[in-house]
């Protein structure tokens, strides 16, 4: 049995970092170490992201969705992280030009939780398309799921910087529903944050899920699911 939300559904849409692929949170923990003396721990370096990115949306929300200054920066996300976690801002600096590098070599993003290939074969297998949007700084969402092994899984790919537009704005679901083919009421779009993804993405018709895997976000108006195995709980 497929989750609720997706009942007579045609299509599931990801966000990709964050929902379907994790940074490499060893490889993190390593570069900040051997910069800072500093090591932290996947759990910790996780928590400390997700309530970061909580912080991000209620600030774009405030602001009108204008990206600050810091956020146009190549791994503005893990330069806030490390600083959450209590680096100052120099050392955050030296650990993030090395993640430069690192990345360079291989996407930060390339970790999948042993579930995700599982729910997405689940899903296909039910007759659903599968499909990815994703903001990217660089144009390497490929990258990413190639790394993570999971790129031929999926009927649609939308890379925000090679399409032109980036979430929460209306037209890159749009793109991809017509891409798809599909009515936005056809379609379903599981992300994990609350105003770039399940917001966003309700706004215009489609039927929003938030992934919620620490249990951040109480005052969701969307569905909610701790893992993404939920969305095929009791199937076969």
């Amino acid at each position: 049995m497929l989750h609720p939300a997706l009942n007579s559904a045609r299509a599931c849409i990801f966000d990709a970092g964050g929902t379907l692929v994790h940074p490499d949170w060893p490889r993190l923990s390593h570069i900040a170490e051997k910069v800072s003396g500093r090591a932290f721990e996947p759990s910790e370096m996780g928590r400390a992201f997700g309530e970061m990115l909580r912080a991000v949306g209620i600030e774009m929300q405030r602001e009108g969705f204008v990206l600050a200054d810091d956020m146009k920066r190549p791994h503005w996300t893990f330069l806030r992280m490390y600083g959450a976690l209590g680096l100052d801002e120099v050392t955050c600096e030296s650990v993030v030009k090395d993640l430069d590098g690192a990345h360079l070599e291989r996407h930060l993003w390339c970790g999948v939780d042993s579930e995700v290939p599982r729910v997405l074969d689940e899903l296909k297998r039910q007759g659903l398309l599968l499909a990815v949007i994703s903001n990217t700084e660089d144009g390497r969402l490929i990258d990413s799921l190639d790394a993570s092994g999971i790129t031929d899984r999926f009927d649609l790919l939308i890379d925000s910087h090679i399409v032109g537009h980036r979430k929460p704005d209306a037209a890159i679901f749009r793109l991809a529903l017509e891409r798809l083919e599909l009515d936005a009421a056809e379609a379903a779009y599981i992300g994990d944050s609350y105003v770039h993804d399940a917001l966003a993405a309700q706004a215009i018709g489609l039927r929003g899920i938030l992934l919620d895997p620490l249990d951040l976000h109480s005052e969701s108006v969307c569905p909610r699911v701790r893992s993404l195995s939920e969305l095929i709980k009791g199937s076969a």
